[in-house]
């Protein structure tokens, strides 16, 4: 797989030509006591790296470790507002287009960050005539308890089996459930202030954490981003994709 901060201009230039730029955006936060700041970024990165391996199609960016953290500055955070970050990858899915590259994928580790990537994404699709996607690896995933929470017990399990040497004991879940993770009406997503560090930082119990569930779970990321690669090069660039022809009699 090639890493794009590996290669020459000339590499990047061949590849760009048939190739998917992807791009891992993730965050630096508190992930309890049990986990590291840069939980969601080597999640990510651990995801795209086994997804991409054996792909000579596909040219890999390094990760942007920084996102939108407001809400984890009560202990630690290096955040991004909104409005920062959604320039920022704008700039970055600019700077890929200037670079050849007329299929992207930004791949995404952290939730703050979801509605700025969508947008991003919107935006150079609607400047550039390329194709542009984003998806956060836990969307791939067949519905989990806990997933995707927050230092919970799927983000721990993940990390139980993608970088184990860096979870700590102890392991305590959280005081009581978070208001935005309460289902009180179907539809229905409310943010309280104070919420997060009310309830301790953690969504549920990673104590309830399992490698061996986190194993599954990072195989079947991989394999469900292969095939959002594949969907991407499967699909006909703005300039190749048949047009609807004009109905007979309409105006001129």
């Amino acid at each position: 797989m090639p890493h794009l901060a590996e290669m020459t201009r000339k590499q990047v230039a061949d590849l760009a030509a048939h190739g998917v730029a992807v791009l891992p955006i993730g965050s630096l936060e508190q992930h309890g006591d049990h986990l590291p700041l840069g939980t969601d970024s080597l999640l990510v990165a651990e995801v795209v790296e086994r997804a991409l391996a054996d792909r000579a199609d596909t040219a890999l960016c390094p990760p942007l470790p920084y996102g939108f953290s407001g809400h984890h500055q009560f202990a630690v955070a290096l955040s991004l507002p909104p409005r920062t970050l959604l320039d920022v990858l704008g700039a970055l899915l600019d700077s890929l287009v200037a670079a050849g590259f007329r299929r992207i994928l930004v791949v995404n580790g952290h939730g703050g960050n979801i509605e700025m990537m969508s947008q991003a994404v919107k935006i150079a699709a609607l400047e550039h005539e390329i194709l542009a996607a984003c998806c956060s690896y836990w969307e791939l995933l067949e519905p989990r308890p806990g997933a995707p929470g927050h230092a919970g017990s799927f983000e721990t399990s993940l990390m139980e089996t993608a970088h184990p040497s860096l979870v700590r004991p102890p392991m305590d879940g959280p005081r009581e459930l978070p208001l935005f993770d309460r289902r009180m009406v179907r539809g229905l997503h409310v943010e309280r202030h104070g919420e997060w560090p009310r309830t301790g930082g953690i969504t549920d119990d990673p104590g309830l954490a399992d490698a061996a569930e986190g194993a599954a779970a990072l195989a079947e990321a991989a394999a469900r981003l292969t095939e959002c690669v594949d969907a991407l090069l499967d699909l006909d660039l703005p300039s190749d994709a048949p047009t609807p022809s004009t109905p007979e009699g309409a105006a001129r």
